[in-house]
């Protein structure tokens, strides 16, 4: 999932969550920006856990078995790079300060991943090789994090429990986390900057401006599909629908620089995720035909 998609889904949910709510708007826009911040702060606590786990493989207890795993781990050069990141490490040291990053009480949890590993193929593979080429040791974190930290069931209902939105943000904080590891190269420098879900804030300043103009301008947006639909009855369009619908429009409108095309397929996209087949169909068919009534009006 790209990030702007993520942003569309929860300016989707947050639209959503203010019609069913009636809460000021205001109040449901600082609530949407703290669930984006939490997922930043859930993408430092994955690179924390992979810093943890390489931490307590140098600890280890040692036995024949033990010193393959002490070498495709602790020494990984990958890792190694992450760990001497300034901008990580003083994350994880303010959100530990601060209680946000709690792996210094769950060692529990890096000791079963540590034991799986040993039992799996993908261990035994990689240690029948004794030297890694530094594609081959990323390789092998990158499996190593997709086969045995995203499916953990344990991990799964602890972050659950630490964040407020962790089960909407865990699959995006994941593919950051993937992202951050393919880019490490051997020669990336200490101080590299780790990813950056605003992108110097125009990821924010979208979101923001999505969601106010989408309230702002619904009746404008209400009236287009109005007309568009032969004047059938709004109030008969499922609401979620009915959102989409207006968030779509108000890209068209208020976005430029984003290509129409781009924006009816993102929410094409987006409603297979949280609308029924039908809804597929009837959307694109409205956009499309709005589409067409905004470019023959310039």
């Amino acid at each position: 999932m790209s990030i702007r998609r993520y942003f569309r889904i929860r300016g989707l949910q947050f639209l959503y969550a203010q019609y069913l709510s009636k809460m000021d708007s205001n109040q449901v826009e600082v609530n949407m920006l703290q669930s984006i911040e939490e997922l930043h702060n859930l993408y430092i606590f994955l690179l924390c856990l992979i810093l943890k786990i390489r931490e307590n493989a140098i600890n280890f207890k040692k036995n024949k078995h033990n010193d393959f795993f002490i070498k495709k781990i602790a020494y990984n050069s990958v890792i190694q790079i992450l760990s001497n990141n300034k901008y990580l490490i003083k994350e994880c040291n303010s959100s530990e300060n601060s209680g946000k990053i709690l792996w210094k009480k769950q060692n529990e949890y890096i000791f079963l991943f540590l034991k799986e590993m040993q039992k799996s193929t993908l261990y035994n593979n990689f240690c029948d090789k004794t030297d890694l080429s530094f594609e081959e040791e990323k390789k092998f974190i990158i499996k190593y994090y997709k086969n045995f930290i995203i499916p953990n069931k344990r991990l799964i209902e602890y972050i659950e429990d630490l964040y407020i939105h962790g089960q909407e943000n865990l699959c995006i904080a994941h593919t950051m986390v993937c992202k951050t590891l393919r880019f490490i190269k051997h020669y990336t420098p200490v101080n590299f900057k780790l990813y950056n879900i605003y992108k110097n804030d125009e990821n924010k300043k979208f979101i923001i401006k999505l969601y106010r103009n989408t309230i702002f301008h619904k009746k404008e947006f209400n009236d287009l599909i109005n007309n568009i639909s032969n004047n059938w009855d709004i109030k008969r369009i499922a609401i979620l629908d009915l959102i989409i619908l207006q968030m779509a429009i108000c890209e068209f409108l208020y976005f430029p620089n984003i290509p129409p095309k781009a924006t009816m397929n993102e929410y094409i996209e987006i409603t297979k995720i949280f609308c029924m087949e039908k809804s597929k169909i009837f959307i694109n068919g409205i956009l499309d035909q709005i589409f067409k009534l905004l470019y023959k009006k310039k």
